[in-house]
């Protein structure tokens, strides 16, 4: 049985095959698509069968679901540093969107925007479309705060949020398999344009 390596919960075996498991259907469907995807692809990938993914996920929407729900779950430390008042809101943006960069260059960031959740229940949606909202609104009101303190030039936030996100939401696109140092600096690159955008110049 061959597993890959995982990075939560090393001390439980069942954690640690499951997290393959998720490992190497996001792999799947950023690389081939969603839709292209079978359990059976995945139990090929792993050398194991069908029968056994059971006894770790429910199904492959259970697997888009988890893959997306992680990914929005570790954004958390992020958004929480953006809390820190110490910092100006510019810096503490520039932190957001790092964190969020490096997050698109795991196989669970990737997946996050290049699957579509609209083939999982409600309830699922609901779920997701909640973090993803509460990280728009975390980007959202950074730039308030930069507006109304005066180091941002005055812009209406939603807009400049979706500007951010569309930017960042596209390099998994034309990029293809990430490489943290390489995302890195595209998130560098890209920060350089959009904060000196966004910066009051005396």
């Amino acid at each position: 049985m061959v597993w890959t390596d995982v990075t939560l919960n090393r001390d439980d075996p069942r954690e640690q095959k499951r997290m393959a498991v998720l490992r190497t259907g996001a792999r799947l469907f950023n690389a081939r698509g969603f839709d292209r995807t079978s359990l059976d692809d995945i139990a090929s990938e792993l050398n194991v069968s069908k029968r056994t993914l059971y006894y770790y996920v429910k199904n492959k929407d259970d697997i888009l679901f988890e893959c997306s729900r992680l990914a929005l779950e570790f954004m958390q430390e992020a958004t929480d540093n953006s809390k820190n008042l110490d910092m100006p809101p510019l810096d503490r943006l520039a932190i957001v969107m790092r964190s969020y960069m490096d997050l698109l260059s795991n196989e669970f960031g990737a997946c996050l925007v290049l699957s579509k959740d609209r083939v999982l229940s409600n309830d699922s949606q609901k779920i997701l479309h909640s973090g993803r909202r509460a990280l728009d609104r975390t980007v959202r009101e950074l730039i308030e705060q930069g507006v109304a303190d005066g180091t941002i030039v005055p812009c209406e936030p939603k807009f400049a949020a979706a500007a951010l996100f569309g930017a960042f939401n596209w390099v998994p696109h034309w990029h293809g398999e990430g490489d943290r140092d390489d995302y890195a600096e595209i998130a560098n690159n890209f920060l350089a344009i959009f904060l000196e955008g966004l910066r009051v110049r005396d």
